[in-house]
């Protein structure tokens, strides 16, 4: 049998003369191969933000930026969360991106994603909120005494707060005056979640004691769980009274009826305010003087009142207080007086 050889010399001239479509590369239709026409350099994120603590509740309408991390030249991109707590981005261009979520009241949290081409890189954010003041109180008081012969001078502050996780987060409080730098931790009151108080002497303050925190902003520090803290609004100490009530009678262990009239000297104060009167029982045994009755919101033209309660025999002392809008007061020294057995 013969068989016909072909020269490669003649194959060559068979593939010019056969044109150049025969050995076209094949087209490049992929939008992932980077050679391809409709490729795009671009992907996309989605995530969502949610709360630190089970069920992980979704936090809703929170800033999310997207921010390119590296070499500039792309373009920092923004979107709000859903009623979920979702968000999405597309047409991200590639690369690496720090994702920022961010809403007044919580604190800022930050995650890194990589943008690949038509990928999604996917994220999970938990958002802290941060704990609120919903009640605070900063109030002078100054008391008199019989002994020691020395004044009392004390900042009386209450804090009520709450956290938006969920109220038992709330961990600890304390009342800063920042351009001092200072920052005086409050007592839990116990039973009471999120209820915080204090009452400082004046040598407890920052110095020079009381009257420097007239004019000064105070600012109540609320901590959660995680040491993250909410401020409360700024707030300032109005006033320190000075002046302090005087009694008249009865006083100095004066015998009396089980229910006697109190009388006091009328006090001339340049603000608005009025009287608190507090009964107290002298109990030896105790050692500890026990309430008996308090009268509060007493008009200032008033300058007596009778004890409501039928007191027993024993010695009791009285006190007045002056108290005016805000809650600053000031206490007379007290009275004594006697109910015979």
């Amino acid at each position: 049998m013969l068989v016909s050889r072909v020269p490669a010399v003649a194959l060559v001239a068979l593939a010019l003369l056969a044109g150049p479509g025969c050995f076209d590369d094949p087209a490049r239709e992929n939008p992932l191969d980077p050679l391809s026409e409709g490729f795009r350099d671009e992907g996309a994120v989605s995530g969502q933000i949610t709360g630190l603590y089970p069920p992980f509740p979704g936090r809703a309408d929170v800033r999310v930026r997207l921010v390119p991390v590296g070499p500039a030249g792309r373009p920092e991109l923004a979107t709000r969360t859903d009623a979920s707590g979702q968000f999405a981005l597309s047409d991200v261009p590639s690369g690496p991106y720090a994702v920022v979520a961010e809403q007044e009241g919580f604190l800022g949290a930050t995650d890194t994603v990589t943008i690949a081409p038509g990928t999604v890189a996917e994220t999970t954010i938990q958002l802290d909120a941060l704990p609120e003041v919903t009640e605070q109180t900063v109030r002078s008081v100054h008391i008199s005494r019989w002994f020691p012969d020395e004044p009392v001078f004390q900042l009386e502050v209450d804090v009520a707060a709450t956290d938006p996780d969920r109220p038992e987060d709330v961990d600890s409080a304390a009342l800063a005056v920042p351009d001092l730098g200072v920052s005086l931790p409050l007592g839990a009151v116990g039973g009471e979640t999120g209820q915080f108080t204090a009452l400082f002497d004046d040598t407890e303050l920052p110095a020079p004691g009381l009257e420097g925190l007239l004019g000064r902003t105070l600012r109540v520090e609320v901590k959660d769980a995680a040491g993250n803290v909410g401020l409360g609004p700024p707030l300032n100490l109005v006033r320190v009274i000075e002046l302090s009530p005087q009694t008249e009678r009865p006083q100095g262990l004066e015998v009396v009826s089980p229910t006697p009239t109190l009388v006091w000297r009328p006090a001339q104060l340049p603000f608005a305010f009025t009287y608190r009167v507090d009964v107290f029982l002298v109990v030896e045994e105790l050692g500890l003087p026990t309430l008996i009755e308090r009268r509060e919101a007493i008009g200032p033209s008033i300058t007596s009142i009778d004890v409501a309660t039928e007191l027993v025999p024993g010695d009791y002392f009285w006190t007045v207080w002056v108290v005016d809008a805000f809650g600053n007061r000031s206490r007379s020294r007290e009275a004594g007086f006697r109910v015979a057995g």
